[in-house]
């Protein structure tokens, strides 16, 4: 083998090892930012629960939106804020997931399907009529599909 045949091998072989070296430091990196994403929206379920949990004109206010019970203004104004922190809080997870940074199965642990909870209260609806332009389309679209909001 002559010297430049080596030089080239050589060559070859360090940019292997350095592509090798990306490679596993944008796993790493993926995976911490996957991780973040997770505590993230974890922290904003934990907090949006306490909230509730924590006050009971809170609580009462989501009792009587729960089962469509006349509010108050200010009840009202309570319950509606905290359904929209919910809101957000789903609307998150979804661009997440679209985003590629959390797997899609963390779309059913914050209330994006299924039955019960909020968003099946007597008043969503009507909420959500006026209000649904505020939020990301394909999560509005994917949203009302899921939970049978589509007209």
């Amino acid at each position: 083998m002559s010297g430049k045949s080596i030089r080239q091998a050589a060559t070859a072989v360090g940019v292997i090892l350095s592509l090798l070296f990306v490679g596993m430091e944008l796993r790493q990196n993926t995976l911490s930012v996957r991780a973040t994403a997770l505590n993230d929206l974890a922290t904003g379920s934990r907090d949006w629960t306490m909230a509730i949990a924590s006050s009971p004109e809170l609580a009462a206010s989501m009792v009587d939106w729960l089962v469509g019970q006349d509010l108050e203004s200010t009840e009202r104004l309570m319950a509606i804020s905290t359904v929209i922190a919910l809101l957000r809080n789903v609307e998150n997870v979804f661009l997440q997931v679209q985003a590629g940074a959390v797997d899609e199965s963390a779309l059913f642990s914050y209330g994006f399907s299924g039955t019960g909870g909020p968003f099946d209260s007597p008043f969503f609806a009507e909420y959500w009529a006026g209000t649904k332009g505020n939020y990301n389309p394909d999560f509005v679209l994917a949203f009302e599909a899921e939970r049978g909001l589509v007209n």
